[in-house]
Parts: C-alpha cells; structure tokens; sequence
C-alpha cells in the first residue's frame, strides 16, 4: 500500500524521502533479534552476534513481535483471565507497565505463584490492613534490592502523580514510597477510569482516556493502551491505524526522513507507513508457527494471527532499533543495557521472611 502525503505544496511518496542505509540497517537488527530469540527458544541452534558487542546475547532488547514481549505474555496468561473483577484486571495490568520489574505482581502480594499474585485494587480502596501489607511488602524488596521498576524507561511523572496523589488523600507529607503508584492506579476505579477503559472501541478512544491523566502523558498513554490490547474482553486492537511513538521510535523515524518534519509527516503516520510498507522495505521477516498467537487454557488471545509485525510491534521496533545504533557507537554503555529481573534465589528469600 503506497501513501501519498503532502510535502508543503508537493506530493511526496515516502518510498522518495527514505534513507534506504537506516532501512537496510533496520532490517539487519531486526533479523538478528528475531534470530537470537528463536536461538533463545531453541528453534536455532545457534546464534551469531557478527561480533557486534550491542547484539550480544546479554544486551536485552524488546522484540516487535507481540508474543514474544514477556510482559505482554504474562500480562495475557496470568493476569487477563484471572478470576477477579474487571477493574482489578485492567489495574493488575497498568502497573506491568507502570513499575516496570518483571515479577512485579508477585512482588507487590509477596506471593510466588503468578496464578494467585493478583493485586486485589478494589480491596485496596476499603481495607486498610490489606493496604499497608503490600506497601510493606515493597519495601522489603527495595531493602533486598529486588528490582521495583524497569531500568529501561522515565518514570518521573509517575512518581510526581502518584506521591501527590497519596499525599493528598492521607493528608500527610509527600514521600516517595514505591506503593505510592499502587495506590494512584487503585483511584483509577474510584474516579470512573477503568470503567471508561473496558468500555471503548478503539485504541484511539482508550488512548484518549489513559493519556488524559496527570502524570501519564503520550508515552505511557499508548503503552498502557496496548497492553490493554491483549485482554479479549476489552474491545481494541493494537494493529489499528493509530499509533502514537515514543521518544526511540521517534529518533529512529527522524534518521529514517532526514529533514522531514512532523507536520510534513506525522510520526505515528510513519510507524503505519512502515508497518503497512514492511515487506517492501525490510522483507519477509521469519515468524515461526508457535509465536502467532497466545494460547491460554485452549484459548487464543488474539484474533488475528500475528503472522507479520503490526503496528504496535512496528513502533517497538524503531524504538530498539534507536537504542541499539546507540550502543553499537557507543559500546561503553552496552554492560548498561539490562532489563529488570528478579533473581531466583534472592526471591526465595523475599517470599521466606515472616514479618
């Protein structure tokens, strides 16, 4: 599909103004992402990083594909069908996203089985005792230096809404505390939003929603928008035509149209352009059969096979893409470059300590 735009009082073909030596180094990183995850899941035998040190095996990127996008993949099998309200799902959800550590929820209930580590956000709002048990249990792990947040992503506005928002329902001076944006999500149900978020019909409308709250903003309002995504029940699609990238994406899309502005070009129009173009400009890349779809309990997640990067993988991508042309020209921030986890034996501690 070809998309005409205007380019001041030209018509300008996308397929003109783009640098064909970002497009070929894009197609390269994004072969070797995908070649490294299927080594990882032992479909490959074997991997070669071409002795690129920021395509090592230890520096950790996002792969644009949805299904193998590991908070994606515990948002779906633990948290989407989990026998709980629909406001509970849509917050346990948020905060994937919002504090960022894998292992989060198990964390934050101290309960090891991600089955029955469901944050109860309704009980939150009325039981006091159960409130302060997962505030205390958070700050258990920030004493054991057990990850809280994603080392890969800003959070100052969060923090900034949260720690306002908790200061002013206890009336008590603002502090930092990492239950603090527990807490702010828990409101959500209170003010009406998750209602509004079950209930919409578009990304669009539910990026509307989730961005219009204080703190949030376009970043985490289309991110928490597609996590959403993945929940059957709530009615949007994160291959829709509508995409709103984030700062990486948007430097990659800059070094794509060198010199075209954003009114020339809208930068969630050229995440579409590439996603709907992708064939055309990076070629067919390899998806295999077992990474199509989520299935949970004989049930598909999705219900378009995902047989082709879409939009919300697209954007992923051009945002990794952004970080590893940063670290193969820098390579002194590679050892940098991990995302939040939890080790096993120090959680077997967490999960051991009676208080």
């Amino acid at each position: 599909m070809v998309v005409i735009y205007i380019l001041k009082d030209k018509i300008m073909d996308p397929f003109v103004c783009v640098d064909y030596d970002v497009v070929n180094d894009i197609s390269f990183f994004f072969k070797k992402i995908n070649e490294r995850s299927l080594y990882l899941m032992g479909i490959y035998d074997s991997y070669d990083d071409e002795g690129i040190n920021a395509l090592n095996l230890s520096v950790e990127y996002f792969h644009p594909q949805i299904t193998l996008d590991d908070r994606m993949c515990y948002i779906a099998k633990h948290i989407v069908f989990a026998d709980t309200s629909y406001h509970n799902i849509i917050c346990n959800t948020i905060i994937s996203h919002f504090y960022g550590a894998r292992g989060i929820h198990q964390v934050i209930t101290k309960e090891k089985n991600p089955e029955l580590a469901i944050v109860d956000f309704e009980r939150i709002l009325k039981d006091n005792s159960y409130r302060i048990k997962l505030r205390k249990n958070l700050e258990l792990a920030k004493e054991m230096n057990i990850p809280i947040y994603g080392s890969t992503e800003l959070r100052t506005s969060l923090f900034d809404s949260a720690n306002s928002f908790v200061s002013k329902k206890y009336s008590i001076e603002r502090n930092s505390h990492p239950g603090n944006i527990m807490e702010w999500v828990a409101g959500f149900i209170e003010r009406g939003i998750t209602t509004k978020m079950k209930n919409v019909n578009s990304l669009k409308e539910m990026y509307g929603i989730i961005s219009s709250i204080e703190g949030i903003g376009q970043y985490y309002g289309y991110h928490c928008s597609t996590s959403n995504s993945v929940n059957p029940n709530i009615n949007i699609n994160h291959d829709e035509r509508f995409c709103v990238p984030g700062p990486g994406a948007r430097k990659t899309l800059d070094m794509l149209f060198k010199g075209i502005t954003k009114k020339q070009f809208d930068y969630g129009d050229r995440v579409i352009w590439f996603r709907e173009n992708q064939v055309k400009l990076i070629g067919k890349l390899y998806l295999h059969e077992s990474t199509h779809n989520i299935v949970v309990n004989g049930r598909k997640i999705f219900k378009d096979e995902q047989d082709e990067l879409k939009t919300y993988g697209c954007e992923v991508g051009l945002c990794q893409y952004g970080i590893y042309d940063r670290l193969k020209n820098n390579d002194n921030l590679v050892s940098r470059r991990k995302v939040a986890r939890l080790e096993e034996k120090t959680m077997d501690n967490f999960f051991n300590i009676t208080r």
